[in-house]
């Protein structure tokens, strides 16, 4: 019985010590398992957008596209306006997370959003897919199609980023993935 207490304690300092964290590992183990703790560090560290109603930005398509997903929103237009319909949406959504409703979009609700997100990946078919490829069309130039589906195309332009952004490029968007997509201001790796 000690033993196993021992054992626990052991990880659980081990995880501290190793500079992850308990509460960090879930982020940090969902976009590749190489990826250097400082790139993760500063990723995690960097200034999500403000959102709010009136704003015209790529961002609110990426938002519109995951409420949609999640059911928080019945129709989803791929404009980048933020309007009452997606203030609605959002303070519903903060509400069922336990956050402040107050219809803005800042960092406790971005990263529930990440949260949310879970692994969007090759094969996926769904709104996330076309949050991650707004993302990766308006926000960094690649040419895809917006369509949903996570293919070769997809994938590439994934792998891509991540290798920039100094995230190990295994093409999966986790949480640490989808801050470094959502903070391109914030987020620079040294060469």
């Amino acid at each position: 019985m000690s033993s196993a207490r021992g054992i626990t304690t052991l990880i659980a300092s081990g995880a501290v010590v190793a500079g992850v964290g308990l509460a960090g590992a879930p982020a940090a183990l969902a976009d590749g398992p190489n990826t250097p703790p400082e790139v993760v560090a500063a990723i995690e560290a960097a200034s999500w957008p403000v959102l709010s109603e009136g704003d015209s930005r790529w961002e609110v398509s990426v938002v519109k596209f995951m409420l949609f997903d999640f059911g928080y929103l019945d129709v989803v237009h791929a404009d980048e306006h933020f309007d009452e319909r997606l203030t609605a949406a959002v303070e519903d959504y903060q509400t069922d997370q336990g956050l402040t409703a107050d219809g803005v979009v800042g960092r406790p609700t971005w990263e529930a959003l990440a949260e949310d997100l879970g692994l969007v990946r090759r094969g996926d078919e769904n709104n996330l897919v076309k949050a991650v490829q707004t993302a990766l069309i308006s926000g960094y130039g690649y040419d895809l199609l917006l369509d949903g589906r996570f293919g070769p195309a997809t994938d590439g332009a994934v792998r891509e980023f991540q290798g920039v952004r100094g995230i190990d490029a295994d093409g999966v968007v986790g949480p640490i993935t989808f801050q470094a997509l959502m903070t391109p201001d914030d987020v620079s790796v040294d060469d």
